[in-house]
């Protein structure tokens, strides 16, 4: 009896399988672009439209220079006989951005944002394809680091207030030896 009480104790203990799904990035929008990369990547056009439904929804677009994921992920759906089951929600005019990018190894990518004095301000990293040699930092106008994390885990965050108005550097490394790529949401 109580060996059959520790085998249970201990399967329970134990990691499960679906211990990878809980592994996902905790803010909706990474989160969904990353289902919606592996619904492209898998073929999965119903639940590849059903990630562009989400994506309008909560009001995400793309970065400036950056390609549409909801309307490619769209067309691709709609090109493989996926129709659209309800109306598309409008998004929001400002709403978060989101841009998809990769790094050869040793490369760094760095994005000037403009944020509002008084408002929140919220970047969020998520690898893709199992990158786990990124890195995410900060940097103010004036070249202090406000922030400066390793991308692992299923996502990475830097969020502050600005007092001003200012635009501030992103910069995302590769420090490893293979490509990696991310996704990235600018709030």
């Amino acid at each position: 009896m109580i060996r059959l009480l520790l085998s249970g104790l201990l399967a329970a203990a134990a990691p499960s399988a679906a211990w990878g799904a809980d592994m996902r990035p905790d803010d909706p929008i990474l989160r969904t672009l990353l289902e919606g990369d592996a619904a492209q990547a898998g073929g999965n056009y119903a639940a590849l439209l059903d990630t562009v439904q989400v994506l309008k929804a909560l009001g995400a677009t793309p970065a400036e220079g950056q390609e549409d994921l909801a309307a490619l992920w769209a067309r691709e759906a709609s090109n493989h006989g996926v129709a659209q089951a309800t109306p598309a929600f409008r998004g929001r005019a400002l709403g978060p951005a989101y841009r998809r990018g990769s790094l050869v190894p040793g490369a760094s990518l760095t994005m000037r944002q403009l944020f509002l004095g008084g408002q929140r301000a919220h970047i969020l990293v998520a690898p893709a394809g199992g990158a786990t040699s990124l890195s995410l930092r900060v940097q103010g106008a004036d070249g202090a680091t406000l922030c400066a994390k390793p991308v692992g885990g299923p996502q990475v965050d830097c969020a502050w207030m600005p007092l001003f108005t200012d635009r501030y550097n992103i910069v995302i490394e590769n420090g490893g030896a293979a490509p990696a790529s991310f996704f990235i949401v600018v709030r």
